[in-house]
């Protein structure tokens, strides 16, 4: 039987070695009941009740096709299985080259990004300065109060943009 280690035990092994052993590191378990825990927002999140629960693990910020699965997904539930929206939960970890798509323009355009990682702005066709995944495609003017969950061929369930998964209240964590 494999052993387990814990990931605090995995970040200090993975740290680095020398012709001497493994250099320190060091980790942090962050428990809910720890004074410094601020995420009861999220804890609220995930740990809700819903009858249909998705979590995407998007490792490679060149695998963009995630957003079309998300959309999907959601819309499978919504609309085929007709389960409420309120009803369905998805989460997205991002990690590795994908962290990059949670960070906001400034970042992208400081740490020139789009150089760093190969990603092309399609609006200049050059090394992206923003962040391309984040902005919504539906006009703000088409998102009315009245918007029915019915309304399949509304352009809001087919936003496959973060700010758009999010107001379908899609968790997106880096």
């Amino acid at each position: 039987m494999p052993t387990q280690f814990s990931r605090r035990t995995m970040v200090a092994m993975l740290g680095g070695t020398t012709a001497v052993g493994p250099t320190a590191a060091w980790g942090h378990d962050l428990r809910p009941d720890d004074p410094s825990y601020r995420f009861r927002e999220y804890e609220a999140i995930v740990n809700r009740s819903a009858q249909a629960k998705q979590v995407y693990q998007w490792p490679n910020i060149a695998n963009a096709i995630i957003f079309a699965n998300i959309r999907n997904g959601l819309n499978g539930f919504q609309f085929s299985y007709d389960i409420p929206p309120d009803e369905i939960q998805v989460v997205v970890q991002s990690y590795a080259s994908a962290n990059a798509a949670t960070y906001d323009d400034f970042i992208w355009e400081k740490y020139r990004w789009g150089e760093g990682l190969s990603v092309r702005d399609p609006q200049t066709n050059q090394p992206a300065t923003r962040n391309i995944w984040y902005g919504t495609t539906v006009a703000h003017a088409t998102l009315t109060p009245g918007l029915q969950p019915t309304d399949r061929n509304h352009p809001f369930f087919d936003d496959v943009s973060i700010e758009g998964l999010q107001r379908r209240r899609v968790l997106f964590l880096a």
